[in-house]
């Protein structure tokens, strides 16, 4: 839920500002650059500076105000959207959509949309993150370095700050690009002194002992404030100067506490119970309080101007100065130890009751109260589900007690780990719940620990224990479970596919026609679609089309299946690439074309961007590439990947190469063969291996092509990859060739590398016969690809095991090629193949 407070433009009071002319100035400079920073440390007017500038400037200017619940990358980004939503009211439609790509940790695609849009919107717009300082996730700052490399040049960021930018921004301020504001044009001097004192605060002193006061406190706008209250409130200005001395946060102690002194008993009383939450409003600090009169206080501060900030046009919701709030805190501690429970729980009550659970949350976390904050989270498990960042620091800082007793916060705690990768940790975690399997209270959650036990290995690659976790699984639930569904619906993929996992296909083999074989006979059982699908990716690999055909078309042709579009998307991709491989090309593009009427997902932009990247993929091959697919793919050679899907940065890259951007390709490819390489997938290395191959051949480096590809056999051979090599076409022919002609001499004749090459060699002259070639009616195809076996010395047997035929039939063929082309002997077949170009 957006709560609208934190997108209000905090409001001041004109008459209790002093114009600051130098500060105006630095802030317009930033019209025209990317990035301004405002920071220094709390209590140095930032906020105040920038709220005044907007009144006073009119810029369309839109306002997020951070705090520590936004450390989530879904969490921070949905906010900008809802603020720059509130001046251009179609801009949340468009990129929503695109905020599931965040689940995995890569927010290039959705960066790439939000900035798509914002170039669109044609006016001026000042975005403003406040309190920046709260966000902690490096994900994040990424993510923000990013945004800003490619921030069209009529929008404009602003962000304030007590610490410095955490994101990389040396570039932007050498190419002019940034704006920076510090404690050092921010703190008052003396001229600001006077004309505060005496202008504003209606407060006769002089220039002198101003200047006492602005030194002391060494400009600091707080300290000056709070020296002015308690100045309008005593009558020996002198004496209080003299006494005015130390450190900024010993003075605001000091002057804190002169401050609230001088209150009456009640609203003392009323701040320190109110201090606990963030945000506050009436309702919330009656609650809490048990004060009828809660909104007259409220109102009493606000008309005395006491450290309070409205946070809405109606005056319904405020916060206290986040300094005077940690005074207040710091005190509440002290004074109300007792009473501390008792009124973090009324808030937290108050909180759930009116929707805001994260901040009843947090309230509950805010002085320990671990047990309660769980409870909550335990009952609200499904409406925190999608908080993936806050609910995972929640999880992690609970006691292990407060896990007892409590299965599904148990369960939920398992589900985060996973998805995080921390797989040491879940597999740990489960075996503690495996030992509780027998208490009453945890046998519904059985089902539940031995699915996740089984996935949680298959994700290490122990796929014994995963075989043996599936079977007790499959004993106890035979019908299946809810669990193994939860997220096929969704575009949340931390891979491409299960086969990255297998270093061995081989074994990959054995693992899914084993389950396939247990579930394919059960009515109404969608999770063998996962199988079914990786199964059909493997048999197209080993380039049984027909088998793998059949797979698909099950998953297609499956009622129960239809509704998850993970499981529906990769089945017609498969499907789409043995057309491809049959050389039907329309009816691939057909195919995915008319299964994107059959998603129905919340991620649905995610899964249409996947089929129009599959479409490019496949028209490569035909000279019929759209253009327009690089602009709208949202992703970049440039891109920071993170470890998970990498498909489309594949597809991306053979694109680049095409277009002969063969370095920019090579610059992509470097960075995903560092990415799979360290995780250690064969499958993805084998991928990668390929293109990088096929970019230095169309590069012209034929060095580097041939060892890059003896990269790719080497890595490819133990599990037999087929069509990864047969599916780059003509060129890798070429290529192939090559590495036989340059590896050949030094190697043996029965070399792994160099009989596999051929292999696939031989395969891509059978599917690649050149039509033209025969045209003229001399020979047959099949003919021709004698001849060609014939070139790269393969015997009779040999050439018959290969076509699937018998030696008999070999000869026959060759005694009518020969007869054809007028010669007696394969010699002279080969001279007149070459004289005719065929070889």
């Amino acid at each position: 839920m957006i709560l609208s407070t934190k997108l209000h433009i905090p409001q001041t009071r004109s008459e209790d500002l002093v114009e600051r002319a130098a500060i105006t100035e630095r802030l317009n400079k930033g019209l025209k650059s990317k990035l301004t920073s405002v920071t220094a440390p709390g209590g140095y007017g930032k906020t105040t500076a920038l709220s005044q500038w907007l009144q006073q400037s009119g810029r369309s200017a839109v306002w997020i105000s951070l705090g520590p619940q936004d450390n989530d990358l879904i969490e921070f980004w949905s906010y900008t959207i809802a603020a720059v939503n509130s001046k251009h009211p179609q801009f949340a439609e468009t990129v929503t959509p695109y905020l599931s790509s965040l689940k995995s940790g890569a927010f290039e695609p959705f960066l790439s949309a939000m900035i798509r849009e914002l170039d669109r919107c044609s006016d001026e717009l000042v975005i403003i993150w406040d309190d920046y300082h709260a966000i902690e996730l490096a994900p994040i700052h990424a993510s923000v370095a990013y945004f800003l490399a490619y921030l069209p040049a009529h929008i404009h960021l602003y962000v304030t700050s007590r610490a410095e930018m955490p994101f990389p921004a040396a570039r932007l301020q050498a190419t002019g690009q940034m704006v920076k504001i510090t404690i050092q044009e921010l703190r008052f001097q003396l001229a600001d002194g006077i004309r505060y004192f005496q202008d504003c605060m209606r407060l006769p002193l002089s220039g002198e002992k101003i200047a006492v006061l602005v030194e002391r406190t060494e400009g600091w706008i707080s300290g000056l404030y709070l020296a002015a209250i308690s100045l309008q409130r005593i009558g020996d200005h002198s004496d209080f100067i003299r006494a005015f001395s130390g450190e900024h946060r010993n003075i605001a102690d000091y002057l804190f506490q002169e401050v609230f002194s001088l209150q009456s008993s009640e609203m003392r009383s009323f701040l320190l119970e109110t201090s606990i939450a963030d945000r506050i409003n009436g309702s919330l600090c009656k609650a809490v309080t048990g004060r009828a009169n809660a909104q007259e206080l409220l109102e009493m501060l606000e008309q005395h101007n006491l450290f309070i900030v409205s946070l809405d046009d109606r005056r319904e919701w405020y916060r206290y100065h986040h300094l005077f709030s940690e005074f207040l805190r710091r005190l509440f501690r002290q004074r109300y130890a007792e009473r501390a429970k008792e009124l973090h729980v009324k808030a937290a009550i108050w909180l759930e009751e009116h929707g805001f659970l994260e901040d009843a949350v947090e309230q509950l976390f805010m002085n320990g109260h671990y047990d309660e904050a769980s409870l909550l989270i335990e009952k609200h498990l499904r409406n925190l589900h999608a908080k993936r960042g806050v609910l995972y620091r929640w999880l992690r800082n609970l006691p292990e007690s407060c896990f007892t007793g409590k299965p599904g916060l148990q369960f939920l705690y398992v589900k985060v780990m996973v998805e995080t990768n921390e797989l040491e940790l879940a597999q740990a975690r489960l075996r503690l719940m495996e030992d509780k399997l027998s208490d009453p209270e945890w046998k519904p959650y059985a089902e539940n620990v031995h699915f996740l036990s089984a996935a949680v290995s298959f994700y290490r690659r122990d796929f014994q224990r995963a075989n043996e976790y599936f079977e007790i699984f499959d004993r106890h639930t035979p019908e299946g479970s809810y669990v193994q569904m939860i997220e096929a619906n969704s575009f949340s993929m931390y891979f491409d596919t299960l086969l990255s996992f297998f270093n061995d296909l081989h074994d990959a083999e054995r693992f899914f026609s084993k389950w396939i074989q247990v579930w394919e006979e059960r009515d109404n059982y969608p999770y063998v679609g996962f199988f079914y699908n990786t199964y059909s990716l493997l048999l197209y690999e080993w380039n049984r089309l027909e088998e793998a055909e059949a797979y698909a078309e099950k998953v297609l042709g499956s009622t129960c299946m239809q509704p998850y579009a993970l499981i529906l998307l990769s089945a017609a991709v498969n499907k789409a690439r043995i057309y491809q491989a049959k050389g039907d090309l329309a009816k691939a593009l057909d195919l995915l074309e008319g299964v994107k009427s059959k998603i129905h997902s919340v991620d649905e932009s995610m899964f249409m961007r996947r089929i129009e990247a599959e479409k490019a993929y496949l028209s490569l091959a035909s000279d019929s590439f759209d253009e327009r697919w690089l602009q709208t793919c949202g992703i970049k050679h440039t891109d920071t990947i993170p470890l998970g899907p990498i498909k489309e940065y594949l597809i991306l890259a053979s694109v680049l190469v095409e277009r002969q951007e063969v370095d920019e390709a090579l610059q992509l490819l470097e960075q995903l063969y560092r990415l799979v390489d360290q995780a250690d997938r064969t499958w993805d290395k084998v991928k990668v291996a390929i293109l990088q191959s096929m970019a230095f051949y169309q590069k012209g480096d034929r060095t580097n092509a041939v060892m890059k590809l003896e990269t790719a056999l080497q890595l490819a051979g133990p599990g037999k990859y087929i069509r990864s090599f047969v599916d780059e076409g003509a060129k890798m022919t070429e290529l192939l060739r090559e590495y036989i002609r340059q590896r050949q001499p030094g190697a043996s004749r029965k070399s792994a590398n160099i009989l596999y090459a051929r292999e696939l060699l031989l395969l891509l002259m059978s599917e690649h016969v050149d039509e033209t070639a025969s045209s003229g009616a001399l020979i047959t195809k099949q003919e021709l690809k004698i001849l060609r076996m014939i070139d790269m010395g393969l015997s009779n047997k040999q050439i018959a095991e290969q076509l699937q035929i018998t030696a008999e039939t070999v000869k026959s063929h060759l005694k009518s090629m020969y007869r054809k082309l007028h010669v007696n002997s394969r010699e002279q077949a080969l001279e007149q193949g070459q004289k005719l170009k065929w070889l």
